[in-house]
């Protein structure tokens, strides 16, 4: 009768165990399934009514080690963008900190970039931007970019968002927000780049998001 008693014992607790297993398994999965990050900008409907966003216009530009950085280069990868200068005394380095502390995050994966934009070509030559790599070790996918201003400032203010429209080039110093892009070029994040931990781990949270979105898109191709 004990004997009886303990397997019943037994089978309960297993049964109960199972049930707990599989319940956070299904809330695991629903929050993934449900949670989603917006996309940015204007959308419209081609010709056969598929909806067409908003995204990173081309461009050609090069980044501190010397290479062509394009559009292209950054489809099919995810990428946090910001636009600074090396000289700047106090908001582009506490930006540049926090992405540092995200791009830490994310050292050996392979489909995670990180992009920053000089507004101040003139100064910032490809040798001043990889003396300013190197304060940030040197990352192998954190890109610093040079190009023509009027390039740079296009894509600040047509393709990132990153500006009001109409803001003046001469005018324009740098924006405190950074960008979150996706594997197609949308945006899908705008934050505060001298945010507290609180915004570093809401970025590393949506970066993980959006990988895990890239992925479920290729497992149903």
């Amino acid at each position: 009768m004990n004997q009886t008693k303990k397997w019943k014992g037994r089978i309960f607790v297993l049964a109960i165990f199972a049930i707990v297993i599989a319940w956070v398994w299904v809330l695991s999965t629903a929050k993934y399934e449900v949670s989603t990050l917006p996309i940015y900008g204007e959308k419209y409907a081609n010709a056969i009514g598929d909806t067409v966003y908003h995204q990173i216009e081309n461009f050609k530009l090069k980044d501190h080690r010397g290479n062509v950085i394009t559009h292209d280069s950054l489809l099919g990868k995810i990428h946090l963008a910001n636009f600074f200068f090396t000289t700047c005394p106090s908001i582009c380095p506490a930006i540049n900190n926090n992405i540092n502390l995200v791009v830490n995050k994310f050292q050996n994966v392979n489909d995670v970039l990180f992009v920053s934009y000089t507004v101040d070509p003139k100064t910032d030559t490809i040798e001043q931007l990889a003396r300013y790599a190197k304060k940030y070790g040197n990352q192998p996918n954190w890109y610093f970019v040079t190009g023509g201003k009027s390039s740079i400032y296009r894509l600040a203010e047509f393709s990132y968002l990153a500006i009001s429209a109409g803001a003046s080039e001469e005018s324009w110093a740098h924006t405190e927000k950074v960008t979150l892009i996706d594997h197609k070029g949308r945006i899908r994040g705008v934050y505060e780049g001298r945010g507290d931990q609180r915004v570093i781990n809401e970025i590393i949270d949506a970066i993980k998001l959006l990988r895990l979105e890239k992925s479920k898109e290729i497992e149903q191709q």
